[in-house]
Order: C-alpha cells, then structure tokens, then sequence
C-alpha cells in the first residue's frame, strides 16, 4: 500500500492508501493515454448542480444542463435506480414544454441540452415525438443536443439522425441475468444491446455509450463483455459510472457497490480496449472516501476526464504531471476536444 500522507499533495488525501501492485498495473493504461491523448485531462462540471470542493469549481454559470421528457416517471423502474435519476433533471412532457424550456435556457446562457427520461416496459425511452422540437432546438436556438436512450429500432436511430442530435449516449448491458433482474426485461438480452449500438453506428451517430459498473447489486458481472461489445463498434467515446446503491431499491440500498479496485481493473481494461478512444468518468459515483480512491485510480489507468472530481484530485493530476482542463460541459462531449 502506498500512502498520499507523506507526499501530501493535497490536505484531503493524506489518508488514502492505494495498492502498489495495482497502481503499477494500472501504469499500462497511463502509458496508452500519453501516446494517444498527450496529458491533457478535462475536469467536467455540468449545470444541472453546482459543485465545488476545495480545489475545483466552475466559475461561470451552467452551460448545460438535462431534459427529462418524463418528468420523475419511469414505467420500467429499474432496481438500480427506481426513476431517481430523473429528479435532478428538468421536466419537459411535451414538444410544447420542451421548446418552451430550452428558449427560456437559451436566455439563461445554457449552450447545450441532454435530453432524456424514464423507459418503457421494453426499454425504450420514447423520444419519437419530441424529435421535430429537437430539431428546431438545433436550427433555431443553435444548441448542443444529445439524447440519452433507452433500446433502439431503425426508426429512432434514423429519426434521431433527421433532429440533428449531436451525441446519442446509451446504457450498454453484458449480462443476461442483470438485463432480467435489475432492468426488469427478462424478454430481452445482449444481443438487442448490441442491435442497438449497431442501429446507431450504421446511421452515422457520434455514440457515446455508458457501462455502469456494479449493475448487477454491486457485483461485476457483464462490465467486460459491455466493452467488448462496444469496442466492435468505434464509439465517439465511453463514459464510466459507478452503481450508486442509495438510487435505487431496498435491495440496492442493503448492498455495497463493487470494489474500488475491481473498479479500477474495468477502468484499465476500457482503456487498453479503446486506446484511440476517450475514456471518461461519468458524474454517477458514490460519495465519501471511495470515491477518493476511485477518481485517483483513474487517473492512473489513463481516463480522458472525470466528472464532478473528488476534492484533491485536481491538485493531484497536476502532481502527475496532467494538464487540468475545466469544462462547464457534459462529459459525453469529451469528443469535441
């Protein structure tokens, strides 16, 4: 174990102990960053709450924020997260409210919208009547657009590609079982998961699928294959997230999330599956000293940037010789840069 107390590069990680050999294995993934990345780091901050610790903050106001199209409800209430997800996001029910909603940000300053809601019984967020709207947003307020999605068919993927969205972000799923007993769809599997990353790369997206870690009640279980399936498919780039059990059912709520260095070992392992890729920590993690250790080991297995970064982080990236970037943006924009 190695101790950050006698380095002291920051006072809130004096008692954090990380694993040598793990750190020295997770070295594979630094090295893969710096040959195709440089050392640039983003430190993403989103509008959709303010957050600030001792050495990072967003000095601006938001610039983007999210669009729920069902409010807090979601048919499928999955374990994992029983629709609380969607509280923190703005409520837009209709294409009126929606148009409504995103002139009145406009006005506000917000640049860029993600826009996207409960599912269905089939796992399929309902965007369809919202696309002419997305559009206009696009043509008329000029805003970054990006849709969060459930399942896809043809249809969506090409509708999605007529509103002129600008990123398609989707919850990749490795594991029969979890699709079953977390999701709530036992009448589907892998294989519609990879339909739609299929649908969605044929049609010309830039794509930005989510692997949660620890889906399966804090379990690792189809992190691995998420990957592989998604690394056929060239994405714009991955985001990683961490199951956050106080989201979600009572069962979740009784059980810990994964290890931070299971964690870690899916992170090194999207890493050296997209070496040409951004690799980016998402904002869904759990808090408190964890999550100390977890944004460290991610820096170390080479990530592109990290959403929301524990305090001291920023200040040790830099010790790593890193170059901080702030940016008031969704992490899904990581591609942009």
């Amino acid at each position: 174990m190695i101790s950050l107390g006698g380095k002291n590069p920051h006072p809130s990680l004096e008692d954090v102990e990380l694993e040598q050999e793990l750190l020295e294995e997770l070295q594979e993934g630094f090295r893969i960053r710096l040959e195709h990345f440089g050392r640039d780091i983003l430190f993403h901050s989103p509008g959709f709450k303010h957050y600030q610790v001792e050495d990072f903050s967003i000095k601006t106001g938001p610039k983007f924020v999210d669009i729920s199209i069902t409010g807090k409800n979601c048919e499928l209430m999955c374990d994992h997260c029983a629709s609380k997800i969607l509280w923190h996001m703005i409520p837009a029910t209709t294409p009126e409210e929606l148009w409504k909603v995103a002139n009145e940000l406009k006005l506000k300053g917000i640049d860029g919208l993600l826009i996207s809601g409960g599912s269905n019984k089939d796992g399929v967020v309902e965007l369809h009547p919202f696309l002419k709207t997305m559009k206009r947003v696009k043509e008329e307020l000029g805003m970054f657009v990006s849709c969060h999605v459930g399942l896809v068919d043809r249809e969506l993927s090409e509708g999605l590609v007529e509103a002129r969205v600008d990123a398609v972000l989707i919850d990749i799923i490795g594991d029969e079982e979890t699709i079953a007993q977390v999701y709530k769809l036992p009448h589907k599997s892998t294989r519609d998961y990879e339909e739609s990353l299929r649908l969605l790369k044929e049609a010309g997206h830039n794509l930005v699928p989510h692997v949660i870690i620890g889906l399966h009640y804090g379990e690792i279980r189809g992190e691995y294959r998420a990957i592989d399936m998604i690394a056929q498919y060239e994405p714009s780039a991955l985001v990683l997230v961490v199951v956050m059990p106080y989201f979600g059912k009572a069962r979740f709520q009784l059980l810990p999330p994964p290890k931070v260095e299971e964690s870690a070992k899916v992170i090194l392992y999207a890493r050296k599956a997209l070496p040409k890729r951004p690799v980016v920590i998402g904002c869904a993690r759990p808090a408190g000293p964890e999550r100390v250790k977890f944004d460290l080991y991610a820096l170390h297995a080479g990530v592109n940037g990290i959403t929301f970064p524990a305090e001291g982080v920023f200040t040790y990236a830099r010790e790593m010789g890193l170059n901080p970037v702030v940016s008031p943006n969704c992490c899904s924009t990581v591609f942009l840069h």
